[in-house]
C-alpha cells in the first residue's frame, strides 16, 4: 500500500507524465500539417462541420497541388483525390443542369506571354465572366471558337479574356480550366488565349474573399488545412496549384495591333510614372503573391489603387477629359482602349469611338441572347452574342 505522501508524488509525476505526452501529440501535429502543406498533401478537417458556411455544394474542382495530387468535390458533395501526372487526361465536371464535363491535360511548362501583339485576321475579346460556365460556353460555341466537345476550332485567331474570370459564379474553377485548355489548344493552330488580370483574380491571389461563395472559402480551408481564411484562399492560388501557377504567368495589360486591352483602365495618373506597358506587366506580376508589399512601394501601392489598371473607373464613367484620353493613347502609341470592370447594358464606345467597354451582365443560361462580345475582324467591330448574332458596333 502507498502512504500518503507517495500517493501524492505519483499522481505527480502521472500528470507530469501526461501533459508531457499532450506538447509532444501537440508539436507532432504542427509539423505534420506544414510537411503536409509543403508536399501538396492534402488535409480534410472536419474541425468545424457545425459552421454553416461549412459547405460543399456541387461539383467542384479538381485542384491540382505540385503537379501530382488531384482533389475535387464530387457531385455528391463530398472530396476525392487521385494522383495525377503529365499526360493524364484529367476530368472536369460542371456544376450546371446539363452535367457538362471536359478533359484537360497538365502543361509541361510555363512563359510570360508578350505584352505587344500583332493583330491577327480575327479577334474576340469578352470580360466579367466571373464563374459563369453556361454564358462563356454559350458564347463560344456560337461563335465558332470552340465545338460542342470544348475543343479549339478557332484556328489562327485570337480570344481575349479582358479580367475577372474569378468569383460571384459557382463554375469558378471550371471556367479557368477550359480557358486553360484553350489557352494550351490554340497555340497548335498559331492561335492565342489572352487572359488579362482583373481586380478579382488579385482580390483571391491576395486572399480577399469577400466575393467568394461559401463553397470556394470551405475547400480552401480543407485542401490547404488552414484556418484563416485569407491564407487558405491565397493557398487556393498560389504556385503550389496548378491554377495559381497558370494565373501567375498572366498579364495585367497588353497591346495587340492599335488596341489596348486592360481590365479596369488607364488613369492619366499613370504617366507620371512614365512606365511601359511591359514594365507594368513586370512590377505587377512580382507582386501577385506580395500583397504586403502593395503599401510600400509608391509604384506598387499605385499600381494596386483605385487609379491603377485593376480598379480604375474613369473611362468608363467618362470621367477623364478628353485631352488626358489622347496623352494616354499617344504615350502608348496605340489608336483604342477596351476595358471590363464597370457594368453597361450593351457594349458601348467613347471618346469618338476611341473607348471600348465590353463589360456586360452575362445571361445565366446557355445561348440566352443576352450574354455579349466583342468581335474585331479586318479593322471593322461588331457586337457577337450566345445565338450568333452579329451587329456593327455604333460611335
Amino acid at each position: 500500500m502507498f502512504g500518503f505522501n507517495q500517493i501524492h508524488v505519483h499522481i505527480f509525476r502521472s500528470a507530469i507524465l501526461l501533459l508531457c505526452i499532450l506538447v509532444c501529440n501537440s508539436s507532432f501535429s504542427q509539423q505534420k500539417r506544414k510537411s503536409q502543406l509543403k508536399s501538396g498533401k492534402n488535409i480534410i478537417s472536419s474541425k468545424s462541420k457545425k459552421n454553416k458556411l461549412n459547405i460543399l455544394s456541387g461539383a467542384d474542382g479538381p485542384y491540382i497541388i505540385n503537379d501530382t495530387l488531384a482533389i475535387r468535390v464530387s457531385r455528391q458533395n463530398d472530396i476525392r483525390t487521385s494522383s495525377v501526372k503529365l499526360g493524364d487526361s484529367i476530368l472536369v465536371e460542371v456544376d450546371n443542369i446539363d452535367k457538362d464535363r471536359f478533359y484537360i491535360n497538365l502543361n509541361s511548362e510555363y512563359n510570360i506571354p508578350k505584352t505587344e501583339y500583332k493583330m491577327p485576321d480575327k479577334l474576340v475579346v469578352l470580360s466579367d465572366i466571373e464563374g459563369n460556365y453556361n454564358a462563356l460556353y454559350g458564347l463560344l460555341l456560337a461563335n465558332n471558337i470552340i465545338d460542342k466537345d470544348h475543343n479549339w476550332i478557332f484556328g489562327n485567331g485570337h480570344l481575349v479574356i479582358n479580367g475577372d474570370i474569378i468569383d460571384r459564379g459557382k463554375n469558378v474553377t471550371q471556367v479557368l480550366w477550359l480557358l486553360y485548355k484553350l489557352d494550351q489548344q490554340s497555340k497548335k493552330y498559331d492561335g492565342k488565349v489572352h487572359v488579362i488580370i482583373g481586380n478579382h483574380e488579385i482580390l483571391n491571389l491576395h486572399g480577399d474573399n469577400r466575393y467568394n461563395r461559401g463553397k470556394y472559402i470551405n475547400v480552401a480551408q480543407k485542401i490547404s488545412g488552414l484556418d484563416k481564411q485569407k491564407e487558405a484562399l491565397e493557398y487556393l492560388f498560389s504556385p503550389t496549384t496548378e491554377l495559381g501557377k497558370w494565373l501567375s504567368t498572366k498579364n495585367v495589360v497588353e497591346k495587340i495591333g492599335g488596341y489596348i486591352f486592360v481590365h479596369g483602365g488607364l488613369s492619366k495618373d499613370l504617366l507620371d510614372y512614365k512606365l511601359s506597358l511591359k514594365q507594368i506587366n513586370q512590377i505587377a506580376r512580382s507582386n501577385y503573391h506580395n500583397s504586403r508589399q502593395n503599401q510600400k512601394n509608391e509604384t506598387i501601392k499605385f499600381l494596386y489603387g483605385s487609379k491603377g489598371p485593376f480598379w480604375y473607373r474613369g473611362l468608363a464613367k467618362k470621367k477623364l477629359k478628353s485631352k488626358h484620353f489622347d496623352e494616354i493613347l499617344k504615350f502608348y502609341n496605340s489608336e483604342k482602349i477596351v476595358v471590363g470592370h464597370t457594368v453597361v447594358d450593351q457594349v458601348q464606345t467613347g471618346y469618338n469611338g476611341r473607348f471600348i467597354n465590353i463589360d456586360v451582365k452575362h445571361g445565366k443560361e446557355k445561348f440566352s441572347g443576352t450574354s455579349f462580345a466583342l468581335l474585331i475582324i479586318n479593322r471593322s467591330e461588331y457586337i457577337i452574342d450566345d445565338i450568333g448574332n452579329k451587329t456593327p458596333l455604333k460611335y
